[in-house]
């Protein structure tokens, strides 16, 4: 809502209306800039080095299963050697050949084993790849000996016996370490392949929450302000001109468009005023001839009392005296009044909005008009509750309201009337005043179109069409609200309300 307090008309006003507008500009751009378009753009990085991380990912899943494929085919090499090696030796125990076979068979074995790769895989440790070298070599070993003792012949029967068992035994665990190790290492690429089956489903349900998460945020980014904005649209279209204020901590491109909007804002304040300026003259030329015929009976009665006091003075008694005179500071009081009425109507001043007896202004606007309603035959009937509660506004803005809708009123009631105004509580919280006439009536297809500016279906140069929506403007920069209710040939009805003063 408005401030309790407004200065119309003036340069102290303008300079006031500007300050206020700098202030609003100030406190919309003092906030840190994120913009949408950089959030958009980190959306889209997150998005980007989230994919990479999941190809390096999988590119790093590729590489380890390429590994452990190699891997078990050295542990195969491996263990081929093993077996050949272990049946060269029983060739060798049955005498069908000599060491030599077996000899390179675990030579090789050692060597793949040394240069082969299963260092690489995670799933063999390096101690037990140097216990199986070690076991290698000592089986080469045994080996060695025991040809070197067969070929001297001092072994003997217990002894190549003893010798074959441990030949027998040494080549049999390293068969079993190497099976081992193929199963550790089988075990990890079914796991590995399983898993890479998997990733490209995480990917895409991950890819798939982070879409949501962006679309969300973004949607909110968007949407929240558009409402905002709705609402500002709203809010101007009620005569609501109150500056944007911001609603976030941070600014991005909506606060460009706030700026623009309270650039608006604040000319549609600087026009409404001029509007409400242009209805007040426009009302002030329209009872001009009545105000001029009032204010002359009391001049005329003053010039009639006071040239009769003058012929009869000498003769005439102290108390005739003094009912002439009482009358003439009667008249001089009614003249008087009349243009301290239109001098307050018409006024540049500072306004407040204060708690005020509505009924007050109601009859003080009727006053200004009371020659009119003679000169056009129409009756005025008030009926104003005691106990109406007051309205908390600005005087001078609702007479002219109030003065807008009886002089529509005069105007609709060509051969005359009544003018009926009607004030109750409604609804606990609001005062509501009916101003009603017998005129001709507003037809339904112009009846929507009554409080829009320059709006008129009277004669060119009779209106300007600015009245109804200057009064309008100012009802809703009271807080309140006004409708009209019309059937053609029987009358019109504009309802009036107002929230209480002590807003109870």
């Amino acid at each position: 809502m408005p401030d309790a307090t407004e200065r119309i008309g003036t340069g102290s006003s303008e300079l006031n209306r500007a300050e206020e507008l700098r202030q609003a500009q100030a406190r919309l751009l003092n906030r840190p800039l994120i913009s949408i378009r950089l959030r958009f753009i980190a959306s889209l990085a997150v998005g980007f080095f989230m994919c990479c991380a999941f190809a390096l990912d999988s590119l790093m899943l590729l590489g380890s299963l390429r590994e452990g494929i190699v891997v078990l085919g050295t542990l195969s090499e491996i263990s081929d050697r093993l077996r050949a090696a272990q049946v060269s030796k029983e060739d060798l125990l049955s005498g069908r050949q000599d060491l030599r076979e077996a000899g390179i068979n675990l030579y090789a074995a050692e060597e793949a084993l040394n240069t082969g790769g299963p260092v690489r895989s995670p799933e063999v440790s390096s101690a037990s790849l140097s216990d199986l070298s070690g076991a290698i070599a000592r089986q080469r070993a045994r080996m060695v000996e025991w040809e070197a003792l067969r070929a001297r012949e001092v072994a003997g029967a217990e002894g190549n016996a003893a010798l074959a068992a441990a030949l027998d035994g040494a080549g049999s665990d390293l068969s079993l370490r190497v099976e081992a190790m193929a199963r550790s290492v089988r075990a990890g690429l079914v796991h590995k392949l399983s898993l890479s089956k998997n990733v490209p489903f995480i990917m895409l349900g991950v890819i798939l929450a982070l879409f949501a998460v962006v679309a969300y945020l973004h949607a909110r980014a968007l949407q929240d302000p558009i409402r905002r904005f709705q609402a500002y649209a709203g809010r101007i279209a009620q005569s609501d001109f109150t500056l944007i204020r911001p609603s976030r901590s941070y600014r991005d491109e909506f606060t460009d468009l706030a700026l623009a909007l309270n650039q608006m804002l604040a000319d549609l304040r600087a026009t409404q005023q001029r509007c409400v300026e242009a209805g007040k003259l426009a009302a002030i030329g329209t009872i001009t001839s009545g105000i001029a015929h009032e204010i002359n009976n009391p001049l005329n009665n003053i010039s009639l009392t006071t040239e009769a006091l003058m012929e009869d003075f000498k003769t005439m008694s102290d108390e005739k005296k003094w009912n002439f005179l009482q009358d003439i500071y009667f008249e001089t009081e009614r003249a008087s009044e009349i243009v301290k009425s239109l001098l307050d109507f018409t006024r540049t001043q500072t306004i407040e909005r204060v708690p005020l007896d509505v009924g007050g202004v109601i009859l003080s606007t009727q006053r200004l008009l009371q020659n009119e309603m003679v000169l056009n035959n129409v009756a005025f009937e008030c009926d104003l509750p005691p106990d109406l509660p007051q309205v908390k506004g600005a005087a001078n803005q609702l007479r002219q309201v109030f003065l807008n809708l009886f002089i529509n009123a005069i105007h609709a009631m060509p051969g005359g009337g009544t003018l009926r105004v009607t004030a109750n509580l409604h609804e606990e919280d609001r005062v509501c005043v009916e101003v009603r006439d017998g005129g001709v009536g507003i037809s339904p297809e112009v009846l929507p179109h009554v409080f829009d500016p320059f709006f008129t279906t009277k004669e060119p140069g009779k209106g300007t069409g600015l009245g109804l929506s200057v009064s309008l403007s100012i009802i809703k920069r009271h807080g309140g609200d006004i409708q009209v209710e019309s059937v053609p040939g029987k009358g019109t009805t504009f309802h009036i309300c107002l929230p209480r003063a002590d807003g109870t």
